[in-house]
């Protein structure tokens, strides 16, 4: 089934996404999904991913990206998502880990770390999240103290994406000093954040240490970390922007995350809805296809339209986001619905394919039910955007 675009830029790269995908992805698609082993990152897809231009895509072409607006970026999420989301959440998280270094660091910054993590060359991570701070991520109990030259960093995260084998962590924290251990200092004020090279030729750095998580529901390709910090050095140059003022930069990048995955939501909706079809024209029960149901039809025309309404609003917050306009309310709406849409639909393929859904071997179904299912939790829960909205809306 065709896939609406409102610019005539986002066919060509659906048609690089879907070649990709062919070559590099569903052959290795499934392994990925099933291995069990703890070193199970795709790194050879990653660096395909790299190679490919795709997680750079939207990064500055004078730092080694490739220049497209953010209109095809989603574009890019969006198929690749149909094809396996796990393996588009790996070029998402290298593009949403960079992101605060683009636009909040300095020229020295961008120009040393930028390139080599829209190539691929590394594996950026963003660390935000902590056992006690996450949808209240002002809460940041991870500490930093500056000792002369160096901040030392003590703290824990967790269920950070590509944590445990990330070179480069873009790292949240709260800075400890006069300033802002004033109890009429807001938390959110106390935020800042610090760029650190978390490994040195392949292995870790002193005052790191990192746990894969395991058992994870869905996207396992893309594998998600615990991290420890001990008394952990960093050069004082490697502060991002300006103390105080990491929260900002967090929510800055998550809103043009959650646009990203809102595009996730509508791709992996629109496989939903494409298996079901081609499952409903071909599977006879009671001597006709089941696709001749009223109770099928109805199941599919809903996907439809949800699809295609999670889809504008998706288009919608890209457009604004190139616009340069202010697009937090857009991008929460569409982040909301979108990933609640790709719930319905995959909750629907489901019921249409009975137990050929349910079991894996049958159909790729099962897995996007599993995949999906976090969607509606990373870059913000549901409830966190609906607050976000009805804060907008009410102002």
């Amino acid at each position: 089934m065709n896939r609406y675009n409102i610019d005539p830029r986002q066919e060509a790269i659906r048609q690089m996404a879907a070649d990709f995908a062919k070559k590099y992805i569903e052959p290795v698609s499934k392994e990925l999904d099933h291995r069990e082993d703890p070193d199970r990152f795709a790194m050879d897809l990653y660096k395909q991913l790299g190679k490919a231009g795709f997680i750079g895509i939207n990064m500055p072409k004078e730092l080694g990206g490739g220049g497209r607006s953010n209109l095809e970026y989603i574009t890019l999420i969006e198929e690749l998502c149909y094809h396996d989301a796990a393996a588009c959440l790996l070029c998402a998280v290298g593009e949403l880990a960079t992101y605060p270094i683009i636009y909040f660091g300095s020229e020295e910054q961008k120009k040393k770390y930028v390139p080599k993590c829209a190539s691929g060359e590394i594996i950026p991570a963003f660390v935000l999240t902590e056992p006690s701070a996450g949808s209240d991520a002002a809460n940041q109990q991870t500490t930093a103290v500056l000792d002369g030259d160096h901040y030392v960093v003590n703290g824990e995260k967790i269920f950070i994406m590509h944590g445990d084998v990330a070179d480069l962590f873009v790292l949240f924290l709260r800075l400890k000093d006069s300033a802002t251990e004033d109890p009429g200092v807001k938390a959110a004020h106390k935020v800042t954040a610090l760029i650190v090279e978390a490994r040195q030729n392949g292995q870790l750095v002193p005052g790191i240490r990192v746990k894969t998580l395991k058992k994870k529901m869905g996207m396992r390709a893309a594998t998600t970390g615990r991290i420890w910090f001990e008394n952990l050095r960093v050069p004082k140059e490697n502060l991002l922007y300006e103390a105080g003022k990491g929260f900002r930069i967090a929510m800055n990048t998550l809103d043009g995350a959650r646009i990203g995955v809102a595009a996730q939501g509508v791709g992996i909706a629109q496989r939903a809805l494409d298996e079901s079809i081609a499952y409903a024209k071909k599977r006879i029960c009671f001597g006709s296809p089941i696709g001749k149901f009223q109770a099928i039809q109805w199941m599919i025309a809903d996907m439809s339209c949800r699809i295609e309404a999670a889809r504008l609003l998706t288009y919608k917050a890209a457009q604004m986001q190139d616009a340069g306009e202010k697009f937090s309310l857009e991008c929460a709406q569409a982040k909301l619905y979108a990933t609640e849409t790709a719930n319905f639909c995959v909750d629907r393929a489901m019921q249409i394919h009975g137990g050929y859904g349910y079991i894996g071997e049958f159909s790729v179904i099962e897995k996007l039910y599993r995949d999906q299912r976090v969607m509606e939790i990373y870059e913000g829960t549901s409830e966190i955007q609906r607050l976000v909205i009805a804060g907008n809306i009410m102002k």
